[in-house]
């Protein structure tokens, strides 16, 4: 095994990545009356209560865990981060009103009824939201577009990057002084 260190915040946030649909699809079984197996009413009840509360208890650390990463200077953070820091927000804010129509209602209301809503659609988009806001963080320039220079091997004439290096080698190289602004 690796001798690195499990990174906590990242395995939270993919805790809440998987808890969300399973919360979704299983909130949908028990709306239908889906019988998988051994799964049933009960089962598909379980899983949408265990999986929100938890949601709920991981929500917290996570958010709390990439706040102290970035460090407390809010100023001047990246405007993705805060993008970030506002949807980690209205997710823990969702996840109250869920908890709090749970407590109240339990799962007696419809497929469509604004526990529905919330636990299918709302939980869902502002979780893929936050994974695609904590892949273009991660990611940086990378991403699935084309690349902005053309490889050497797709190039009409071949090209030898020895000749170049070759070719330059009596030029100076360029000193960028880092201490100077450019």
């Amino acid at each position: 095994m690796s001798k690195q260190k499990i990174h906590l915040h990242s395995m939270m946030v993919h805790s809440i990545a998987a808890l969300s649909p399973l919360a979704a699809v299983a909130y949908i079984f028990l709306k239908q009356q889906v019988t998988f197996l051994s799964f049933e009413g009960k089962s598909w009840s379980f899983l949408v209560v265990a999986s929100t509360i938890l949601l709920f208890l991981i929500t917290l650390p996570a958010v709390l865990s990439g706040v102290f990463e970035r460090n407390h200077v809010y100023a001047k953070w990246h405007s993705t981060h805060k993008v970030k820091l506002g949807l980690s927000a209205l997710f823990t804010g969702i996840l109250v009103v869920e908890l709090y129509l749970l407590s109240a209602g339990g799962l007696n209301g419809a497929l469509f009824s604004l526990l529905g809503i919330l636990i299918i659609f709302g939980n869902n988009i502002v979780s893929f939201l936050l994974c695609k806001y904590g892949l273009k963080i991660t990611m940086g320039r990378q991403s699935i577009n084309r690349t902005s220079y053309e490889p050497d091997l797709f190039k009409k004439e071949p090209v030898d990057i020895l000749v170049m290096a070759g070719q330059l080698k009596k030029e100076e190289p360029k000193y960028l002084d880092l201490l100077k602004e450019r």
